[in-house]
């Protein structure tokens, strides 16, 4: 029997997706956001981190603050 592989998507979170944005009011208004750094298969997602290093070699040397991979179920790509 054939493994299927699953699919993940990798976030990166924390202060460097910070951003700052000058409102209306002239104050400054902080927000976090999510950076999507790749989607990829695996069977989990440390096999999925690796084909993901594999695939993209810039990921191996730039710092990521906190990492999050999440499973998704079926991909469409558009």
């Amino acid at each position: 029997m054939k493994n299927e592989l699953k699919t993940f998507i990798f976030y990166e979170i924390g202060d460097s997706c910070r951003a700052d944005f000058l409102m209306k009011d002239k104050k400054f208004q902080s927000t976090e956001d999510a950076v999507v750094i790749g989607i990829e298969n695996g069977a989990d997602a440390k096999d999925a981190l690796r084909n993901l290093k594999r695939e993209c070699p810039w990921i191996k040397k730039y710092k990521l603050d906190n990492l999050v991979a999440r499973e998704v179920g079926k991909v469409v790509y558009l």
